[in-house]
């Protein structure tokens, strides 16, 4: 594929998801209430007067000092105007990253138009850019990882693997659920690097220490804070409490913001730690229990609808919306159809495998599969481009026989 019709998509892409972003902005009212909304807003208010954080490690703050240094160029007033338009920005070109993916996981321009296409107008990702929440800069500096991570697996350049690290570590400072990634390249890169395990090693390597490097000045910071080693936050801590004690439901929950200890102690070490132990203790006393949330979390990681606010809003404008059950389903069947093409989906198949685990493990909320969906319409994208060119063969056949 040439590099000017590459670059020709790329940018149609981007500017048909900025016009759709922008167009639902221009009259969207933010929803400023929302707990992590207002708990997040309050750590950035606290960036843009030079206080930096605060003396908290609860909130990762790769979004926080986003929204700080909008709030200290723009002002308060302007801010939850000014970041729907920044994200609007972000959320298209991660199209565009989209459309890069498709064409490297598939060798295909057509699959990669429609995964930019797709993720340009899925109405999740269009919504959360009115939301000043985490998913769309995360999601822009995760699928601009992703596109380094394929031009890694063709080029086995250095260079490439450093480029794959420092996005990896933007990502997890953004949200720390792409930490263990890097693992996920090992089998990858050695099935398609013909088993060589010394490069492999040698590159997965990199990755992993650039990754680190780029969290270790938050890193150090949290030490000098807290005296503990905190690589990025303590939110996980509160979560995998949520997700096993003796009232779990699967999904989040009210633990009792005034009485329960782990919940008093804040954005502290002391409470991630406290989650972590409670949380073990609950699965190790209570296996059956446990068991069945587990499935639970499984089932709803596939069959869970939108958030009720993206479904209601798309009920209200008359915007057809097909849930992420369907995507989830035609990824499956994507897998399927494009099986002779598992060297380039198999990170992302791993990937997928890989978040579901991570969802069980803490509980599910509709936000936090929204990092997953993207990859559902990729892969969507793939299985429909291979199975319009199985009937576009077949007929040719049947006419070439015919004569």
């Amino acid at each position: 594929m040439q590099e000017r019709t590459k670059r020709r998509d790329w940018l149609l892409i981007v500017a048909l998801a900025l016009v759709l972003r922008l167009a639902f902005n221009w009259r969207f009212v933010p929803d400023t209430k929302h707990a992590d909304i207002a708990s997040m807003y309050q750590y950035s208010l606290r960036v843009a007067q030079g206080i930096y954080y605060g003396e908290g490690v609860y909130w990762p703050p790769g979004f926080i000092f986003l929204s700080g240094a909008l709030i200290r160029l723009f002002g308060a007033n302007r801010y939850w105007t000014v970041i729907r338009y920044v994200q609007s920005l972000l959320g298209a070109i991660s199209c565009g990253f989209g459309y890069s993916i498709g064409c490297c996981a598939f060798n295909s321009r057509a699959a990669g138009v429609v995964s930019g296409i797709l993720l340009a107008f899925y109405l999740p990702l269009i919504y959360y850019t009115g939301l000043a929440f985490t998913e769309t800069l995360f999601l822009f500096f995760f699928l601009w990882s992703i596109c380094w991570l394929y031009r890694l697996a063709q080029s086995k350049d250095k260079k490439d693997a450093i480029w794959a690290g420092l996005l990896l570590g933007l990502a997890t400072l953004t949200r720390p659920v792409t930490l263990l990634v890097p693992v996920l390249l090992l089998p990858w890169y050695w099935l398609i690097w013909e088993r060589k395990w010394k490069l492999v090693l040698s590159r997965v390597a990199i990755v992993m220490v650039v990754l680190f490097l780029t969290l270790l000045p938050w890193t150090i910071r949290n030490w000098m804070v807290t005296g503990d080693l905190v690589l990025v936050d303590m939110n996980g801590g509160v979560n995998f409490y949520i997700g096993h004690n003796e009232r779990a439901t699967g999904t989040w929950m009210d633990l009792g913001q005034k009485t329960n200890p782990v919940i008093l102690l804040g954005g502290s070490p002391e409470a991630g730690k406290l989650g972590y132990r409670r949380g073990l203790e609950f699965i190790v006393t209570h296996p059956r229990q446990e068991l069945a949330l587990a499935w639970r979390k499984f089932v709803w990681f596939w069959t869970k609808p939108s958030d009720w606010y993206i479904t209601r809003y798309a009920q209200n404008k008359g915007i057809p919306h097909l849930e992420p059950p369907f995507w989830g389903v035609l990824a499956i069947l994507g897998i399927v159809l494009t099986r002779r093409r598992w060297q380039g989906t198999l990170f992302l198949i791993l990937f997928v495998l890989y978040y579901n685990a991570t969802i069980v493990a803490i509980y599910y909320a509709s936000r936090y599969r929204l990092i997953v969906e993207p990859v559902w319409l990729i892969l969507t994208a793939g299985g429909v481009v291979e199975l319009f060119s199985r009937v576009y063969f077949y007929r040719k056949c049947n006419i070439v026989s015919r004569q």
